[in-house]
């Protein structure tokens, strides 16, 4: 399956299934209000998809900073036209309404046309926000951010082949358990993914997690020992470290 963006032209307010096709629903879009969401599906159900940009805020009462999020989210791909460019027509429609609502026009009466410079926007910036917006980037994997092209010595499917070895793996924190020893110490249960989207788990036992405690979401590059229970291969953790990120681009 194929997870998509939220479109003007394909979404609804929850998530949208369309063969292999995944559209997120408005609702994950962090700030975009409730009413917005629910209003765009039932729009373009009375009166078909949205032609530009200029026909949806003709036809969808909505405020520039609603607007924007949207365009962000690159909800108006169909328009093949850079994200940049979308913002600038943007606040040439709805730039004196500051956040108030425009109605539905009962007239179109056609956007002042400029011409504008080369604007575009790299997969970076775009995967940037996403996180921003969704919590997750959808254009890029949380790898793509890494300043190290390292993915580690072995991925999940080779775990087997490596049972009581110590190897290098790179993962994206999942989720962490805590848990305290008999000696009411504390260690760790983690799971990971890997640069192939595979999970694996992880155990930090008190004396790892006192050298090397987690630094907060992110991918970390995992030294330890391949260990299996009940058929289950894991990674015992011997040594952890956060990896660096490249900058955001947007505030450079």
């Amino acid at each position: 399956a194929n997870i998509r963006l939220p479109c003007v032209n394909q979404s609804n307010y929850t998530t949208t299934i369309y063969e292999r096709d995944i559209y997120l629903g408005f609702v994950h879009v962090q700030n975009l209000e409730t009413a917005i969401g629910q209003t765009i599906s039932k729009e373009r159900e009375r009166n078909g998809p949205f032609s530009s940009l200029e026909d949806f805020t003709g036809r969808v009462s909505i405020g520039i900073e609603q607007l924007i999020i949207l365009i962000r989210i690159d909800a108006f791909r169909f328009t093949e036209k850079p994200k940049k460019q979308l913002l600038w027509e943007a606040h040439v429609l709805l730039g004196k309404s500051k956040g108030v609502e425009s109605g539905p026009a009962l007239f179109q009466s056609g956007m002042k046309r400029y011409k504008l410079p080369s604007l575009t926007q790299s997969r970076l910036e775009d995967a940037y926000d996403e996180i921003e917006l969704l919590g997750f980037p959808v254009t890029l994997s949380w790898f793509d951010f890494l300043q190290t092209s390292f993915r580690g010595d072995i991925r999940v499917r080779e775990l087997k082949k490596h049972l009581g070895k110590k190897v290098r793996m790179a993962g994206h924190l999942v989720t962490i358990k805590y848990i305290k020893t008999v000696k009411n110490e504390w260690m760790h249960f983690a799971s990971f993914i890997d640069s192939e989207g595979e999970y694996f788990d992880t155990v930090h036992f008190p004396q790892s997690i006192k050298k090397y405690p987690f630094r907060g979401s992110g991918t970390y590059l995992i030294l330890g020992k391949v260990v299996e229970d009940f058929g289950f291969q894991s990674l015992e953790v011997e040594k952890m470290a956060k990896l660096p990120t490249v900058k955001d681009p947007r505030y450079d």
